[in-house]
């Protein structure tokens, strides 16, 4: 057995915690009690249902399907806008490939290997490479 001395007094901080209090009187509600809560929160739902009036009902209604329009009238114009963009890229795609042959076929043309062809065709005579020694006499 542990035996503490009265004149050692313990350390000990305060409680900060706030516990509440156990509600004593829900837990034992009688079951008529009980009953009336229960329908309680039927009769409010039933004014909650009743508040609505027919004509927010069919604002409601109009409102969702005016949206429901103009987003499907959206995703038609989107679809359009993408098909246009497919068709002129694939027409891109032609006309360059058609200017990359074009450009191949003009620089073979300008190109030195047909200067020279056309040089030797025209009389003149190849010098050789331009990297000669020039030695002088003293």
């Amino acid at each position: 057995m542990i035996v503490q001395s009265p004149l050692k007094q313990r350390e000990t901080r305060p409680n900060l915690r706030k516990v509440p209090l156990p509600d004593i009187a829900s837990p034992s509600l009688p079951p008529k009690e009980k009953r009336a809560a229960g329908n309680k929160a039927s009769k409010s739902v039933k004014k909650t249902i009743q508040g609505i009036k027919p004509w927010k009902i069919i604002l409601a209604t109009i409102a969702i399907g005016a949206f429901g329009f103009l987003y499907l009238t959206h995703v038609f114009a989107t679809q359009e806008l993408l098909e246009e963009v497919q068709k002129l890229e694939s027409e891109y795609n032609k006309v360059r490939s058609q200017h990359d042959v074009l450009k191949l076929q003009y620089d073979r043309m300008i190109g030195p290997a047909e200067i020279y062809n056309k040089a030797e065709a025209a009389g003149f005579v190849n010098g050789g490479p331009a990297d000669k020694v020039i030695e002088i006499e003293k």
